[in-house]
């Protein structure tokens, strides 16, 4: 069996940590979104920062010409995060996707929602995994109404049934309203 050892740059967390400042302002900004199209960019946006802040710290450099897909390069940095990565690539794919859209198309205000709320999971995950402080999130959040939804995708009324059905194991609905993404030692 080969297992990876992560690789900790300490001359690259000052840049970590900025990128997770940012992620923290990101879901911010994505808890005060009054659309869904508005909080599913600030939470991926927070967790793009995020997951930029592993590579970052973790990342080696590859021969790869060209962008490289985050989701795919993070779990060989970071394989703790493998599960995260798949579960990201898999609701928030690149390539053109419109915002507020996911694998099955316009995303309701509870799918929105809930990927808000593992965005938090994942910030806060991601700083504990760097031994980084916990990020702030400002800003209470904003609650959507069917009509956010449908305001900027007319036509959709799918019902609301099992929404969390896509959400690998432990990842499920819950979350806990907190204010605070991040977890290192303090």
């Amino acid at each position: 069996m080969v297992v990876a050892v992560a690789v900790l740059r300490p001359d690259r967390l000052d840049g970590a940590l900025d990128l997770l400042s940012c992620a923290g302002e990101s879901l911010a900004a994505a808890h005060m979104a009054r659309s869904v199209p508005e909080r599913s960019s600030g939470t991926r946006l927070a967790v793009l920062r995020a997951a930029a802040a592993v590579l970052a710290v973790r990342g080696r450099t590859t021969g790869a010409a060209g962008p490289v897909d985050v989701w795919r390069l993070l779990p060989q940095v970071a394989p703790e995060l493998t599960e995260w990565a798949d579960f990201f690539a898999t609701v928030l794919p690149e390539g053109g996707a419109r915002p507020g859209h996911g694998v099955s198309g316009p995303m309701s205000v509870r799918e929105v929602d809930d990927l808000l709320r593992q965005g938090e999971d994942f910030v806060r995950l991601v700083a504990g995994i760097l031994g980084l402080p916990p990020v702030r999130v400002t800003g209470d959040l904003v609650a959507l109404t069917p009509s956010s939804e449908t305001a900027h995708f007319p036509g959709d009324m799918r019902a609301d049934a099992d929404q969390d059905a896509h959400l690998p194991g432990d990842m499920r609905a819950g979350g806990s309203g907190e204010t605070w993404a991040g977890g290192g030692a303090g």
